[in-house]
């Protein structure tokens, strides 16, 4: 009897000391993961100084590629590659973003993207009712201009892993025919929303769609189009 009594108390002990350890597991497995750091280069928000991220998006009318490969305090910039899929055209250039507010949870930022454009069979990203062919042709003709794209960029924290996003852009971009010579100038205005969403510390999900109108004119000749976008993609930060 007195082996029997022993024998069960030393479970029972056993048991209580083992407690702690059980209870630490299950709040581990049970505690909600914590927030993630990825941030996309098309909000307000800025990654943590240091920290580079590739980001890709893929949709209509374009895919773009953005490296931000230096992230300051208040700055960020990076090369980035758009192509545009019809009329065909590539622009290569500078992704740069300042930060203009941080208050609690929203973010704005100041974004400038200086680029270099060239195109096949013309490069305008509006659609021009009164001119279909207004900036662009059916047969091989290059042409090719300087740009830049100054905006303004927001996000807002809805959740720990999703974060509303806004941008208002001006994508102006000044083309030269080569044959015969010619120029025209055209100013899209873009106001476009999206949603990111946290996968992990270093991965983010992006949405975004918008449009706007659109401002085309060379010499005494003006248009009003209007441009769309639809695109979605990835962040992966290292």
């Amino acid at each position: 009897m007195v082996l029997f009594s022993c024998r069960r108390r030393h479970r029972g002990t056993s048991w209580w000391s083992a407690m702690p350890l059980v209870a630490a597991v299950t709040l581990t497995l049970l505690a909600p993961s914590s927030p993630a750091g990825a941030a996309s280069v098309d909000g307000g928000a800025l990654n943590a100084p240091g920290e580079r991220s590739h980001n890709v998006m893929v949709g209509w009318p374009d895919l773009t590629f953005t490296w931000e490969g230096l992230v300051k305090d208040k700055m960020s910039v990076g090369p980035r590659l758009r192509v545009q899929i019809w009329p065909l055209s590539l622009s290569v250039g500078l992704h740069m973003r300042f930060t203009l507010l941080e208050k609690g949870r929203v973010a704005l930022a100041l974004v400038v993207r200086p680029v270099a454009n060239v195109a096949g069979f013309g490069g305008s990203r509006a659609v021009y009712p009164l001119n279909y062919q207004w900036g662009r042709t059916r047969t091989f003709r290059p042409s090719f201009g300087p740009g830049v794209n100054p905006g303004l960029l927001a996000t807002v924290d809805l959740s720990p892993r999703f974060r509303l996003l806004v941008s208002l852009e001006n994508p102006i971009a000044v083309w030269f025919w080569l044959s015969p010579v010619q120029w025209w100038v055209e100013w899209p205005i873009v106001l476009s929303g999206g949603v990111e969403y946290e996968i992990s510390y270093r991965t983010s999900l992006i949405a975004r769609a918008g449009g706007g109108p659109s401002i085309a004119f060379a010499g005494f000749s003006q248009l009003l189009g209007i441009n769309g976008h639809l695109s979605f993609g990835v962040q992966v930060r290292y």
